[in-house]
């Protein structure tokens, strides 16, 4: 089987591409003394100064231990990237396609995993910033959760559950309040569709764990905001960037490149929605991965692609189990759906 191959790559790619991180927050360090230290102060700008969360935990680092902010963020990086990297393969490998693939289609799909991680994570050092990889860890941890409910069988699991989720929205929100809150806003939304014939276990319990975790990260977004930096300004940063990215044509060459692989798995889920191997967890985060694809182009730089990364590697094994059903069956099954 080829999961073995698979996990000593992802490891070499974690700690090869942390190895890069690692330089970009040396270079900052050497040549913009003081940089980081201007967001601990609370004097640096806005929208930045709202994602202190990595930026204070290294600080932590820097007063204990005596180390720069690099080797906090770097540690950090690398154990947010294996974190990622490893729960989102073992989710791929739980999905009913894949494990009733073949040999061949099992090394197909680790192959795939592999080239579109490494796709996703070659856009790290576009406008790097030191939360990208950790909200990739936080984001992994909460697919995680949310698709491990339907192996749990205990009201004490469920509990453990929804005590998980809601800590890794709090602790994702001090690092970037939007990404748990569009993430926690699709599971919401997909728990009130219907859907179908297919019965949803504990979906009252679903809904109020994804509203909660919705709350907790508005209001932990607030309460940074407004009580701890209420002075922070965003300076000459416009808040809605869509028409600067209209006015800056070079901007989407990347972006669309970028965006091909995330396209052809909305594409696909909506065709094969139906399909009855799907996980109960894709809906959520279809919705919730188009949720904050909107966000992002309203309020942010589309050539900052780092801003999706998190949500790229989380679509991963949705993509690879997608590409498997239209190996697996014929087209025509995967459009019509069940009788």
């Amino acid at each position: 089987m080829p999961q073995r191959t698979a996990r000593v790559l992802l490891l070499a790619l974690a700690l090869g591409l942390c190895d890069q991180t690692y330089w970009q927050y040396s270079f900052v360090d050497r040549y913009q003394k003081g940089y980081w230290k201007t967001f601990i102060d609370g004097t640096g700008l806005a929208p930045e100064q709202y994602r202190i969360g990595v930026k204070l935990a290294a600080w932590w680092m820097v007063k204990h231990f005596g180390w720069g902010f690099r080797h906090g963020f770097v540690v950090m990086d690398v154990i947010s990237t294996l974190t990622a990297l490893f729960l989102l393969y073992a989710l791929l490998n739980r999905r009913r396609n894949v494990q009733g693939a073949s040999l061949e289609l099992n090394w197909f799909s680790s192959a795939g995993f592999l080239a579109l991680v490494c796709f996703y994570l070659s856009w790290v050092g576009s406008y790097f910033r030191p939360e990208t990889l950790p909200t990739a860890g936080l984001v992994a941890v909460m697919l995680w959760l949310w698709s491990s409910w339907s192996w749990t069988h205990t009201r004490g699991q469920q509990a453990w559950t929804i005590a998980g989720l809601i800590a890794a929205s709090a602790l994702q929100a001090w690092i970037r309040a939007d990404v748990p809150l569009a993430l926690n806003a699709g599971m919401f939304l997909a728990y009130c569709l219907p859907r179908g014939p297919r019965r949803v276990q504990y979906r009252s319990w679903k809904l109020v764990a994804s509203a909660a975790c919705c709350i907790v990260a508005g209001a932990t977004q607030l309460y940074i905001m407004h009580v701890k930096y209420p002075h922070a300004s965003y300076g000459s940063i416009p808040i809605i960037m869509v028409r600067y990215d209209l006015r800056q044509p070079l901007t989407f060459p990347p972006f669309l490149c970028f965006m091909v692989p995330v396209v052809w798995t909305f594409v696909q889920y909506w065709r094969t929605r139906r399909d009855p191997t799907a996980e109960e967890a894709d809906t959520g985060l279809v919705i919730g991965s188009i949720l904050y694809l909107l966000l992002w182009i309203v309020m942010g730089k589309v050539d900052e692609l780092r801003i999706y990364i998190p949500f790229a590697l989380a679509l991963s094994p949705l993509t690879v189990d997608l590409a498997l059903r239209r190996i697996a069956r014929p087209r025509s099954v995967l459009l019509r759906g069940p009788a």
